[in-house]
């Protein structure tokens, strides 16, 4: 969600349009001890990646299907499905190393499909296959294209780059893109470009910035779905490859080749 549209994801695959939102609502809602509980991952998957878990800047991530319950802090839906619903559970950021509101999220999962359309972040990813998490480093197959990227600093190029990674970009065997169908036993490369700047909003009377106390930074990670839960929701692990500081995006308007060289 760079410049105020998301990628959708609808039936089998992700129908991508851009929504403009109107709802950037700060509050975050604080969870029941239910509900916390079914954020827990399963002990047999801490254990299983104990290795990769005692290591610095890793994680282990539960994912709950976004179902539509929270596209609007106006409306409450009270049916049985959004009664079961968890806020921020289908949403999550490497960087707060947390499950988070969907607007600051680096991944979300929905429609089956994990997608990366962050505000002011541009994120895409790959399916490396049933590459083994421990083993994958900066050096491994598909990673060489995510380090390569370099993120345009002026708003109107990167937009560009958006769409492109909307699109998908292929190399080689790798494809690059902004969703990619979550598949239990895959390992996905992703790369998370969170531009510094800020985002301003106004709720009842309250002027604050979005991404104030939001870790911007560039981060590379590798992730692996390790488990689904009947319930649908999907574990993952993952670990930092590396990190960088985050360009400030600059807005300025593109100049219309048809009046070059006026005046």
């Amino acid at each position: 969600m760079l410049f105020g549209g998301s990628v959708c994801a609808q039936s089998a695959r992700p129908n991508l349009t851009t929504i403009p939102r109107t709802d950037l609502f700060p509050i975050r809602t604080k969870l029941t001890k239910e509900q916390k509980e079914r954020m827990l991952p399963d002990p047999r998957d801490v254990d299983a990646f104990r290795t990769v878990l005692e290591q610095p800047r890793t994680g282990i991530a539960r994912l709950h299907p976004d179902l539509g319950c929270y596209e609007n802090a106006r409306i409450l839906k009270a049916d049985e499905t959004c009664q079961n619903a968890i806020p921020e559970g289908s949403s999550y950021s490497f960087r707060e190393r947390e499950n988070t509101i969907e607007v600051l999220s680096d991944i979300r999962l929905k429609g089956g499909y994990f997608i990366s359309d962050g505000i002011l972040t541009q994120g895409f990813m790959t399916n490396l296959g049933d590459a083994d998490l421990v083993n994958v480093d900066l050096e491994s197959q598909g990673l060489a294209f995510v380090r390569a990227f370099e993120p345009m600093p002026e708003a109107h190029d990167a937009k560009d780059q958006y769409t492109s990674f909307v699109k998908g970009i292929k190399t080689g065997v790798f494809e690059y893109r902004k969703f990619q169908k979550a598949v239990v036993g895959s390992t996905y490369a992703m790369r998370i470009v969170a531009y510094r700047g800020n985002v301003y909003r106004s709720y009842r009377g309250w002027k604050f910035d979005l991404l104030e106390g939001d870790k911007r930074i560039d981060l590379i990670v590798a992730f692996r779905v390790v488990r689904q839960s009947p319930d649908g929701s999907l574990t993952i692990v993952w670990k930092e490859l590396e990190r960088r500081d985050s360009p400030r995006l600059r807005f300025t308007k593109r100049r219309d080749p048809r009046t070059r060289g006026a005046g």
